[in-house]
């Protein structure tokens, strides 16, 4: 039987080349030829270059095929020792000496798909293998007429874990000898690009074959847990087991998240219900106006906080909340003053922002508690605290619509419950730190101020750009209006919650591509791009479809033309999950300076269209420049991160 070997060549040494051909000849095979296939001025991939080789030897009549790579040794092999597992197996390969470790075929792992190399020794010579190393495979000419040739789309890697696995799919054997070994070399380790080809081989290869249920459970607790564990982990070493408190604390902070938003969706229900536009659009526009500087409130500490106080001093958390207790008391009364000046005609307006108001203390309160808690690892306490205040919150206040069906009670209770709030996150905090005293800290406070700015000022023109448009309608158009547009954005704010969850759990694996490899983050936006346009456009279809047979039942009487304000908005859903991607890739790159530049811009666009729109065409127009808005944020951005790329391959 005629032998053939096949070597894909990739810019090889002339003196490599001799060297292998000198072991081939060595191993005194009786009938064999050696196909060198040279990739090197026109390289398609390992798989094409592997084919090449194939059909050149199946031309020559071999019958026994022996696929290797130039960066490997045969020295001290003969014949019989490559032969002796075809007695067993229709492809198989030899134990593999790599980096001073021995290696007996691979396997695959059963959820994830991935392929890894068997360090344990079998007991027996020959055993079955769920791939072998393509760094040396022979196979029978049989396994080409049952399977064909090597996937060309595979570039580099996972080609040979695709052709084993598709071998033993068709009912071929494949195992390895593990008594005979041979060195690799593995030139390609210093390959720069390897990370980015193996990654994208692994890729290709998983979803090839990952069934529906491996495709949910990789992508939820492998893409977005893993990173986020690992990070949480380096912190909590200390306390032992950080696996399971990182999993106490992400998964509470989730649920408590959505349990909350959840929550409040059930209090809007209430509200349309109860409440006449013309007062659900004064209560949307106090919550607008009370929020409108809720970044400047936190300055960014919380976020801070958390980030770098674990590994810092705790005395620095009594500076903190010191600077958050003044920036507050700042913020409550410039909250109060601009709502004097913005409603100064309408008193019951601005009755009502004073009563709101004291929400700024109780999230200054809330988000200390929460940073003290990430100090101690426990992060959950913060979320039962917040869940339980949520239920209390919202139960009252669903009462007092039913029973009272009017603002003012409403409101009094939200003072109550919010200052209630505050204070038992005061004396949570108070219980841990005994000396807990106000004490003036410019040179902490500085600090503090020096590292979050810029993401209060993105924060800040954020929350302006979501929000002028509710207040330009009040003052072109009425509270009515107001409330009609807001009914029908409220339902539109339920579904992003798929941006923050993918934000939540997307920035750290970000962080960490950015450091590591530019192409390799490349290569995952371009993956998330494309599974949140599809996934933006379903539900946006979905709702547009559904909300006239269901959202009836929810809005009536007045409230129905909100539903027109939805069926338009919804399509703003892709295009801020589109955003989400670029503006995450831009933080973890430290272009914030473009984020803040672009949101000035959508802030001063939004203005002028709706200045321009809403006196002929109320809520309608906002709607619509909405998506508008998101259109131009997406292109902005895109163009952003393009010349950002060029710059990064400039360097490279």
């Amino acid at each position: 039987m005629k032998i053939g070997f096949i070597v894909v060549l990739y810019k090889t040494p002339d003196s490599e080349i001799a060297r292998l051909e000198n072991e081939i000849i060595s191993l005194r095979f009786k009938d064999f030829k050696i196909y060198f296939i040279d990739n090197t001025k026109n390289n398609h991939g390992y798989g094409e270059g592997v084919n090449k080789g194939i059909k050149k030897a199946l031309i020559d009549k071999c019958g026994l095929l022996i696929v290797a790579n130039p960066d490997i040794s045969l020295k001290n092999l003969k014949a019989k020792d490559m032969l002796e597992a075809g007695k067993y197996f229709d492809l198989w390969g030899l134990s593999m000496k790599m980096h001073n470790r021995l290696y007996y075929g691979g396997e695959i792992d059963k959820i994830k798909l991935s392929g890894g190399l068997i360090e344990v020794k079998p007991r027996q010579r020959l055993v079955e293998s769920d791939f072998v190393s393509g760094s040396l495979i022979c196979l029978k000419k049989e396994v080409i007429d049952a399977i064909g040739y090597f996937d060309e789309s595979y570039f580099m890697y996972y080609e040979d874990v695709d052709y084993c696995l598709r071998a033993r799919q068709a009912g071929l054997r494949v195992g390895i000898d593990s008594k005979t070994s041979y060195s690799h070399f593995e030139l390609s380790r210093n390959n720069p690009k390897k990370e980015l080809l193996l990654s994208q081989a692994k890729e290709k290869f998983f979803n090839k074959y990952a069934k529906f249920w491996q495709k949910i459970y990789v992508f939820v607790v492998d893409r977005l847990l893993k990173p986020i564990r690992q990070a949480q982990g380096k912190r909590t070493q200390e306390g032992g087991k950080p696996q399971a408190r990182f999993f106490v604390n992400f998964l509470s902070l989730n649920a408590s998240s959505w349990l909350n938003k959840f929550l409040n969706f059930i209090l809007f229900i209430f509200l349309v219900r109860y409440l006449k536009p013309n007062d659900y659009g004064i209560y949307a526009l106090v919550w607008a106006q009370v929020s409108i500087f809720s970044s400047v409130v936190d300055l960014g500490t919380t976020s801070y906080g958390i980030v770098y106080l674990p590994s810092e001093k705790k005395e620095k958390f009594v500076s903190m909340f010191n600077l958050r207790l003044i920036i507050a008391i700042i913020i409550f009364f410039l909250t109060i003053l601009a709502g004097f000046i913005m409603f100064k005609k309408n008193y019951r307006i601005v009755e009502y922002i004073f009563l709101t108001s004291f929400v700024i203390f109780s999230n200054m309160a809330s988000g200390s508690y929460l940073i003290k808690n990430a100090l101690q690892g426990s992060i959950y306490k913060s979320s039962i605290v917040s869940n339980v205040f949520n239920l209390i919150l919202i139960l009252f206040l669903s009462l007092s619509l039913l029973t009272f069906k009017s603002l003012p009670t409403l409101f009094i209770l939200i003072f109550f419950f919010y200052n209630l709030y505050a204070y038992i996150n005061y004396l949570l905090i108070k219980k841990d730190f005994k000396q807990f005293s106000f004490k003036i800290d410019l040179r902490s406070w500085k600090e503090f101020i020096r590292k979050s700015y810029i993401f209060v000022l993105i924060g800040f023109l954020a929350g302006l750009y979501f929000k002028i448009d509710i207040f330009l309608l009040q003052i072109l158009k009425n509270n009515t209006d107001v409330g009609i547009y807001s009914a029908g954005y409220k339902f539109f704010e339920a579904t992003l919650i798929f941006a923050a969850s993918y934000n939540i759990t997307r920035t750290p694996i970000f962080a960490k591509l950015a450091k590591k490899n530019f192409n390799l983050l490349v290569a995952t936006l371009k993956k998330d791009l494309l599974f949140l346009t599809i996934l933006g456009l379903a539900a946006s279809l979905a709702i547009f479809w559904l909300s006239p047979l269901l959202l009836p039942y929810f809005l009536q009487g007045n409230y129905l033309p909100a539903i027109k304000v939805l069926r338009i908005v919804v399509f703003a859903l892709p295009l801020i999950l589109i955003s989400s991607v670029f503006l995450n890739a831009m933080y973890v790159l430290k272009k914030a300076h473009l984020i803040v530049l672009i949101f000035l811009f959508q802030v001063l666009l939004n203005f002028l269209l709706n200045l321009i729109f809403i006196p002929s065409y109320s809520y309608t127009a906002s709607a619509y420049i909405t998506i508008l808005s998101e259109i131009f944020n997406v292109v902005l951005l895109s163009v952003g991160f393009y010349f950002i790329g060029r710059n990064y391959e400039n360097i490279s």
